[in-house]
């Protein structure tokens, strides 16, 4: 499982019956605990999109784009905000 949906899961509870304001609500808290996680930004910003609030979406994963990699799967996180952005274009 990737980390952006490794996340999203650990957000969700795995709870199928979540719903992506959920997930919002859970990554904007994640962003006050630690703002310095990339992940953070860019799971915030997928689900903005996901939720159709593109703009919103495409800002918060340029800002975890442009963070300084601290984990190890920050690159793989990175990839993922990518993939996310490109299909935005």
């Amino acid at each position: 499982m990737d980390p952006i949906h490794r996340m999203m899961a650990l957000a969700l509870g795995g709870l199928p019956s979540a719903t992506f304001e959920e997930a919002a609500t859970c990554f904007e808290k994640a962003i006050q605990l630690n703002p310095n996680r990339l992940m953070h930004y860019i799971a915030l910003g997928t689900v903005d999109v996901e939720m159709g609030k593109n703009d919103e979406g495409r800002r918060l994963i340029e800002k975890g784009l442009a963070m300084e990699n601290t984990e190890k799967d920050d690159p793989e996180t990175k990839h993922e905000g990518e993939a996310v952005l490109a299909k935005l274009h």
